[in-house]
């Protein structure tokens, strides 16, 4: 009787499987670190985003401010304009009764 593992041939098979297990693993290593160098692009990106729409939200704030103060000047320029066209009607109005005055006292002197 032979003892165990006589009859085998120098081994093959195991090393056939050993080189296809390398090959899986480094199948599996190329595709983790080929999903880890993506996600760290895509972190940059996402960083770079947020950092793009905290820079947008400051400025939409500050258009927002602007827009309110120049609706405010605006404002101040339409009551200005109203008082104004409002003082030019009463002079006009006045300058009309003075005319009448003038026209009375020429009639009269006539």
């Amino acid at each position: 009787m032979v003892g165990f593992g006589a009859n085998r041939r120098g081994g093959r098979l195991p090393s056939l499987v050993f080189v296809a297990l390398l090959v899986v693993i480094a199948i599996l290593a190329f595709n983790c670190w080929n999903a880890s160098s993506r996600q760290a692009l895509l972190q940059e990106e996402v960083a770079e985003l947020q950092s793009q729409a905290k820079r947008t939200e400051v400025a939409r704030g500050r258009l927002e401010k602007r827009n309110s103060d120049l609706l405010g000047k605006v404002d101040s320029h339409k009551k200005q304009l109203e008082q104004k066209e409002a003082d030019y009607s009463q002079l006009s109005s006045q300058l009309q009764a003075r005319d009448g005055q003038v026209k009375k006292c020429e009639d009269s002197k006539v």
